[in-house]
């Protein structure tokens, strides 16, 4: 079974230059949803995952962002949906987990039911993984029920890093109901369904009827997985790619660029100020 892999373009204007036709766009409409990748969008990719707590000056802004009566915030995150939710912490605001297969926030819950179907499996190779890479140092298992993620950024060792990536090929890449997807030195063991963060912040889209009015809609992130954001925005919003400008690649399907988490922020903060 082939890795799955995503890539992103060049020669992106920078997103501040958006800024204000959002916000027009936004007065306009009387309605704007700003959607949020977690880490390394939020706040810089911490060597671990329980290592990423999210700044009180950073909640304190979504927060003042999503109490404008205008704009609906949204954090779709590949974390699972109970974790991103205790990270973020705030009311009001719509979250969605495991790469969108998760979603809720007032007045609504989904949960995929393929996904639900595939639980069994996701256990069998949590399990069976935990015990091939258990001599591996630094390598990270994370078990999100529903997805699977295996983190290997702090494995020094590129054979080990090979391992790794064989270790995950073998034990879940040939189970029925399941694929493995890439992002920064993590692979991914998810559900084999047609649902991934772009089928998500189209749903968010429709379920809060932003689609008659033609509100604006952005969606920052840094990852490979965030690439299925930015091509269901393609024609619609905006996808912000947050990355340095040379690491950019080519085929991206994001509309704009940031080039670090500082930068998301004041974005932000433009946007909710009144």
């Amino acid at each position: 079974m082939e890795l799955e892999d995503r890539g992103v373009r060049v020669g992106l204007p920078h997103a501040r230059a958006l800024v204000d036709g959002w916000r027009e766009a936004r007065r306009r409409a009387g309605r704007m949803l700003v959607a949020l990748d977690y880490d390394g969008t939020l706040l810089p990719i911490a060597p671990r995952p329980e290592a990423a707590v999210l700044p009180e000056g950073t909640r304190a802004l979504v927060a003042r962002l999503a109490a404008r009566p205008d704009t609906y915030v949204a954090v779709i995150s590949g974390r699972g949906l109970e974790d991103i939710r205790s990270r973020v912490g705030l009311e009001g605001v719509f979250y969605a987990g495991n790469h969108g297969l998760e979603i809720e926030g007032p007045g609504l819950r989904k949960v995929h039911e393929g996904a639900l179907e595939a639980l069994p499996q996701i256990a069998a190779c949590a399990a069976e993984l935990r015990a091939r890479l258990a001599g591996v140092e630094g390598v990270v298992l994370e078990d999100k029920r529903i997805t699977l993620s295996v983190h290997y950024r702090l494995v020094s060792d590129e054979e080990e890093v090979a391992r790794v990536r064989r270790e995950v090929l073998a034990t879940c890449g040939d189970r029925a109901g399941l694929r493995i997807t890439t992002g920064k030195r993590v692979l991914e063991v998810r559900p084999a369904v047609d649902w991934d963060k772009g089928q998500a912040i189209r749903f968010l889209v429709d379920a809060l009827g932003l689609e008659t009015t033609r509100a604006p809609v952005v969606f920052f992130g840094d990852d490979l997985t965030d690439e299925d954001a930015f091509r269901a925005l393609r024609g619609r919003g905006d996808g912000v790619l947050v990355a340095p400008a040379e690491e950019v690649r080519p085929d991206t399907a994001a509309t704009a660029l940031v080039e670090s988490t500082e930068e998301v922020l004041e974005l932000l903060e433009a946007l909710a100020d009144r």
